[in-house]
């Protein structure tokens, strides 16, 4: 039972273990925009103005950077003699957790006593053109940042154009670098910064005297005119159709309400005899077989001349005699 229980615990955190690295990933890290010389830019959270980098994750997964290193000078990487020198970042403080696509700020002051985020060098005294983010282990780099000497006497930020990304690729299939001077300024947030004119503005410059704009609104006013035009008379045509409809069905209704009470008054003074009798003859004129007349009348001449009743022995009663 023991070793069944110490089984499950085991399965348990290598499933947690599993679960954990899948979700932070270190090598998804990039210093993304650097400035050294600062005279009135971007100040720290003692408002002062002091060299700044940044780092961007560039993964979908938040990414602890704790326990990482930061260095001007990568001297003893191979041999791992360079570690004492570099500033390695402490565990413990939340932020240094860095959400997914987003940025976190570390000030080149050479004062790590002021935070997590003051590092210990300073860009200006560097004998370098280089930063570098190291994995914990003081072996593996994350990545290098390399910037040119002019940085240090102007008050430009350099960075990737799009947020970490180093090099892009051309149409013909070559790679080219996506580090440049930068026209804004743009720490903890996004370096990929476009100004798109409004609506209005496209508008003005399309159709500067309105006559573009005012066709339309007349077209539409007009067309709306139209359908409504259109619709009440469709629904007139229908509206009218309909009452005649109406009408019609009305008068057909008397007219059926009238001939039912006659009927119903011819029935009621009618006797039983009469009824009988009326049935009758229609019972007889549906159900007997009647020949097709002609319609022709034939009157033809008598062959006598003259009338018989004048003619006394021939309407007096002969009495016959014997013989």
């Amino acid at each position: 039972m023991k070793n069944y229980i110490n089984k499950c615990l085991l399965l348990t955190a290598g499933m947690l273990l599993s679960i954990s690295l899948f979700g932070q990933k270190i090598s998804d890290l990039r210093i993304n925009e650097l400035l050294i010389k600062n005279d009135s830019n971007y100040t720290d959270e003692y408002g002062r103005h002091v060299p700044w980098l940044e780092v961007f994750n560039t993964g979908y997964n938040s990414v602890n950077i704790a326990e990482c290193y930061l260095t001007d000078d990568t001297t003893g990487l191979a041999s791992g003699t360079g570690i004492k020198n570099w500033y390695r970042i402490p565990k413990g403080d939340p932020k240094t957790l860095i959400p997914q696509r987003a940025p976190v700020i570390f000030y080149l002051d050479n004062d790590p006593l002021y935070g997590t985020f003051h590092v210990n060098f300073n860009p200006l005294q560097s004998k370098t053109n280089y930063i570098a983010l190291i994995s914990s282990n003081g072996r593996t780099v994350i990545d290098i940042f390399e910037y040119p000497d002019t940085l240090r006497n102007l008050e430009v930020s350099y960075g990737c154009i799009d947020d970490g990304i180093k090099t892009v690729e051309t149409e013909d299939g070559k790679e080219i670098s996506n580090i440049d001077f930068l026209h804004y300024f743009t720490p903890g947030s996004t370096n990929k910064v476009t100004s798109e004119a409004t609506k209005s503005e496209k508008m003005k410059e399309q159709d500067p005297y309105g006559i573009g704009l005012t066709l339309i609104a007349m077209s539409v006013v007009f067309l709306a005119l139209f359908l409504i035009f259109a619709m009440l008379k469709i629904f007139g045509k229908w509206n009218k159709k309909t009452e005649k409809r109406k009408a019609e069905k009305k008068k057909e209704q008397v007219i059926t309400a009238k001939s039912e009470s006659v009927e119903s008054k011819v029935i009621e003074s009618a006797t039983g005899e009469e009824l009988a009798a009326i049935s009758l003859a229609v019972h007889l004129y549906l159900n007997s077989s009647h020949d097709e007349e002609s319609e022709v009348i034939t009157i033809e001449p008598p062959v006598i001349r003259y009338s018989p009743w004048s003619q006394k022995h021939l309407i007096m009663k002969r009495v016959y005699r014997k013989k």
